[in-house]
């Protein structure tokens, strides 16, 4: 699943990374069925792509079958969403989680050289992923552009997230 899931992420990819954000993780899935951000032909349960598309695009308005043109525009746009670690976390006990999350901070480190410069500014998104790559990023130099967490877009936190995640986009755009 890993491999789908960097070909489906690589296809979206920037040329140029202006803001670049970082998730938790792709949900867990099937091979028949890969629920993660930039697959285009996964819509049902994506509460992070529809609040990631209403925080950078205002008149966003989900429909079906229109994800690979949002998807485009995003990456026209210079934005790029990797995840803290391509395990599946969202099955897994608040402890486990923060396990994984802190074993992927120095390979995700490695992987963000690569991908941006300091000043790339960087949103984390999801209390867990703030709570472990906070520090470490800010620690090597990188921009960080937001004090406090973003919560996940869901069970009711969908318009609290776009709101925190626009404050960042604008923190960006100085």
């Amino acid at each position: 699943m890993r491999s789908v899931i960097s070909r489906l992420r690589e296809r979206y990819k920037p040329e140029t990374i202006e803001v670049l954000f970082v998730a938790e993780s792709p949900p867990a899935s099937s091979d028949d069925e890969v629920r993660f951000f930039y697959n285009p032909k996964d819509e049902r349960w994506d509460h992070m792509y529809r609040a990631v598309m209403k925080a950078v695009f205002p008149e966003f308005e989900y429909y079906p079958r229109e994800k690979d043109n949002w998807l485009r525009k995003f990456q026209e746009h210079g934005y790029y969403l990797i995840d803290a670690t391509d395990r599946p976390v969202n099955r897994l006990s608040s402890a486990e989680r923060r396990c994984v999350l802190d074993a992927a901070v120095k390979p995700k480190l490695s992987e963000i050289k690569r991908l941006v410069s300091s000043r790339t500014p960087i949103i984390l998104l999801k209390r867990s992923v703030f709570s472990a790559f906070n520090r470490p990023l800010r620690d090597a130099g990188y921009s960080v552009i937001h004090e406090s967490f973003l919560p996940f877009p869901s069970h009711g936190h969908q318009k609290e997230f776009v709101k925190k995640c626009r404050d960042c986009l604008r923190k960006a755009e100085r």
